[in-house]
């Protein structure tokens, strides 16, 4: 091998600080959105999941070894991390001389280098389909849901956030709190500061809009475990994450804002304080975060995991546009971004029935097959995760079989299982978080009629009745099974891959 050029030496040594300096702050990534050291590719572009969520990354100090025995070690690491930390800043300024910043960064320090392979298409086409967006009203709005989101995950609350942010991205957070609770975990993210939000991406999805946006962002981040304080950490972080947000065409005019207003944007009503779940109006009966009256954040990827090759690529099948054409024909209302949306919120309610060990949390919206495959899969002791988010969930295939539509989805998460032993607090089940690959499959009649309810949201699809965890499969109500095609997608099949 030939010995590096004098003109890429200081590459070489760039690129050996960064990878340095990001594993020695790994341990401190715990934020909303999925930050964190998953292993393994990365990548669904324009809508794989970061996490994206979810959903809080990051990896921890390793079990077993408390902040007391680390700390002689420490004292001569620190040191020479600092010294080559110097270094890589001397190199980074003394590259970044000639570098036009970014238009549209914000007050308050420089972004990151975009990634070499980031898309930038559709962006023209997009602005010349919608000449009444208003580009500096929307970057205040992404500003104004990412501060807010953060300070949503510190509070474990998502009631000053729901009506901006779809099911999916509800499920994962509120999963997420879950499983902190059991654990006696808190997050607490402050001095947030965004440094810059810039859309690079725009796209068409059935019948919505998809604008992909880049924030780079920096923060403090504070992590306390109660029941292992050899997890607690705490530290500034900078970094960058994709955003996505989707709004229906011929939506309400540009302009309307459920980023602040606090009523509902149809008919004007107080919102309840807290919409859990379901993000309708109790008056009007609208769903809020429909994608009807403004931009909702649907996806949140990390860098590491952005604009890469997917690792479900090549299970992706060759007939999957034309597919899916034919089938909106049938399904004008089906949308890739909304599809995965619903399989992300599955997978996180199928996470909570193995953590709760009760499979009546998932009985209304999968099949009786699916709910023996997952039946099967509840531990039979206290296992709990520690670090559970998405990376990926992508439409792999899509097919018309005996009147039904199929959809099979592609998801690759990251998980930290733990046990809680009384008395002891937490024993590792995995020893670091694993990242593994499951497939689930989504079936609905050719023949489906629109939702009167939300199913997922524990809401019958045929009369809007509210529906508990039961076991039970028919309506209180109405008395049509819950989990019937002909109202929704409707889980049949779930599997690791």
């Amino acid at each position: 091998m030939q010995p590096p050029s004098a003109r890429s030496r200081p590459t070489a040594v760039l690129a050996t600080g960064i990878w340095l300096t990001l594993g020695a702050l790994t341990r401190l990534a715990a934020r909303a959105g999925g930050a964190g050291g998953h292993s393994g590719g990365g990548g669904g572009g324009g809508h794989s999941s970061g996490s994206s969520g979810n959903y809080a990354g990051g990896g921890y100090s390793t079990y077993g070894a408390s902040n007391a025995d680390s700390s002689g070690d420490s004292g001569s690491g620190m040191w020479i991390f600092c010294v080559f930390l110097i270094v890589v800043v001397f190199i980074i300024i003394k590259s970044r001389r000639n570098i036009n910043s970014w238009s549209s960064r914000q007050p308050g320090g420089p972004p990151p280098l975009p990634l070499p392979d980031e898309p930038r298409d559709g962006m023209a086409a997009f602005a010349a389909a919608n000449p009444d967006f208003q580009a500096d009203a929307f970057r205040r709005k992404v500003a104004d849901a990412f501060v807010k989101i953060q300070s949503a995950w510190s509070a474990q609350s998502l009631a000053a956030v729901r009506p901006f942010i779809s099911d999916g991205i509800y499920q994962r957070f509120a999963t997420q709190f879950q499983m902190m609770a059991l654990l006696k975990q808190r997050n607490s993210l402050d001095h947030v500061r965004v440094l810059e939000v810039a859309p690079v991406a725009a796209s068409r999805d059935g019948q919505y809009d998809v604008l992909q946006v880049r924030i780079a962002a920096a923060m403090r981040d504070a992590f306390i475990c109660e029941l292992d304080h050899s997890l607690d950490s705490a530290g500034d972080a900078a970094f960058t994450e994709y955003w996505s947000f989707i709004r229906k065409r011929h939506a309400a005019p540009e302009g309307g804002n459920i980023y602040q207003n606090q009523g509902c944007p149809s008919c004007g009503a107080a919102l309840p304080p807290d919409m859990g779940e379901l993000c309708r109006c109790a008056y009007c009966q609208v769903m809020v975060n429909s994608g009807e009256f403004d931009w909702v954040l649907a996806e949140i990827t990390q860098q590491t995991d952005y604009g890469r090759d997917s690792s479900w690529a090549g299970s992706v099948s060759p007939q999957l546009l034309q597919a899916l054409a034919e089938l909106s024909v049938e399904a004008p209302d089906l949308a890739v971004q909304l599809i995965e949306d619903k399989a992300s919120n599955a997978f996180m309610q199928i996470m909570t029935a193995l953590v709760t060990r009760n499979p009546a949390v998932v009985r209304r919206f999968v099949s009786d097959a699916a709910l023996a495959t997952i039946t099967a899969l509840i531990p039979p002791d206290d296992t709990v995760f520690n670090r559970l988010y998405l990376n990926e969930v992508v439409v792999v295939d899509a097919a018309c079989a005996a009147d039904r539509h199929v959809l099979s989805v592609g998801l690759s998460a990251t998980r930290q299982r733990v046990r809680l032993v009384p008395g002891r607090g937490l024993a590792p089940v995995d020893p670091a978080e694993v990242r593994s690959d499951y497939i689930l499959v989504l079936e609905r009649d050719a023949a489906a009629v629109p939702n009167m309810g939300a199913l997922y949201q524990h809401q019958c699809p045929n009369c809007a009745g509210a529906v508990g965890d039961t076991l039970d499969l028919n309506c209180q109500y109405c008395g049509v099974p819950l989990n019937s095609m002909h109202n929704e997608w409707i889980v049949t099949r779930f599997e690791e891959a």
